[in-house]
């Protein structure tokens, strides 16, 4: 009797650690989006929990990125290669800002040469992944309100418009965490993240997706929205939020040991 007695006591004892464990750990966030890229469906999963964010995508296999809001600091990892790539947010503005002002530079040079040269300067700037050399300066972004409701994912959204001198770039469907009820914690992370975004956005995104980074133009106009639909002006590009989950445990997302570290421009 008395060992079942101790017996059912541990048990209960144990059962009220695991739901004080439980009670007391952060939660983390999953929100699925559905992307269609130049005819091509996907899928990303972004995955928010103790203030870091996880982003993989169906397209990239064995590819994420990982970033820590606490010191703004990305991290691309390649699993097939074991790499990591660090991108720090103050040595990127700086290289995006050396690099810009080599660009205006170029786009000056480009607009006095003869339409013979000018076109086999775009052509090498098309071999180095920059699509539209009209567009190589930074620019400055225009964000207006269309005034139109929406929704996206089962989650109410309103539409923005984004241009560049007088160039239409694309929509966004903004919402907030009144509709998205997503935790605070994970949400103010999920904040970071797009002003983290639309900051290089505005800082040099044609010369950013040239060296292997695809920034769509967000719109954010203040600090306390999100995008849950993107498109852009060509119809080619859509992202889309499909669902956004509550998971009751915390993950960690930490870095796989073992890998080689490398820092922003070093590949």
């Amino acid at each position: 009797m008395r060992s079942t007695f101790f017996s059912r006591s541990a048990r209960r004892i144990l059962c009220f650690l695991l739901l004080l464990v439980a009670s007391n750990a952060q939660a983390a966030t999953r929100i699925i989006v559905k992307t269609m890229d130049k005819g091509i469906s996907g899928q990303a999963q972004i995955v928010v929990s103790k203030n870091r964010i996880r982003v993989t995508h169906s397209q990239a296999p064995r590819q994420e990125m990982l970033f820590n809001v606490a010191d703004q600091l990305v991290l691309f990892i390649n699993h097939p290669r074991k790499e990591i790539t660090r991108v720090d947010s103050d040595a990127l503005k700086q290289s995006m800002g050396q690099l810009a002002g080599i660009a205006d530079q170029l786009q000056a040079q480009r607009e006095n040469l003869p339409e013979e040269k000018r076109e086999q300067l775009d052509a090498m700037l098309e071999s180095l992944g920059i699509m539209n050399p009209d567009e190589i300066g930074s620019g400055t972004l225009k964000i207006k309100a269309l005034g139109r409701a929406h929704e996206a994912g089962g989650f109410a959204c309103s539409w923005w418009q984004v241009s560049r001198d007088n160039t239409l770039l694309s929509r966004s469907c903004l919402s907030n965490n009144r509709d998205l009820q997503i935790d605070p914690n994970d949400y103010r992370a999920l904040l970071a993240l797009s002003a983290y975004v639309q900051d290089l956005q505005l800082s040099a995104s044609a010369l950013m997706s040239s060296l292997g980074f695809s920034l769509p133009p967000l719109g954010l106009p203040d600090d306390a929205s999100v995008p849950i639909r993107i498109e852009n002006v060509a119809g080619d590009y859509t992202a889309e939020v499909a669902a956004i989950d509550h998971l009751d445990a915390g993950l960690q997302l930490g870095i796989p040991g073992g890998y080689r570290i490398l820092e922003f421009g070093d590949y």
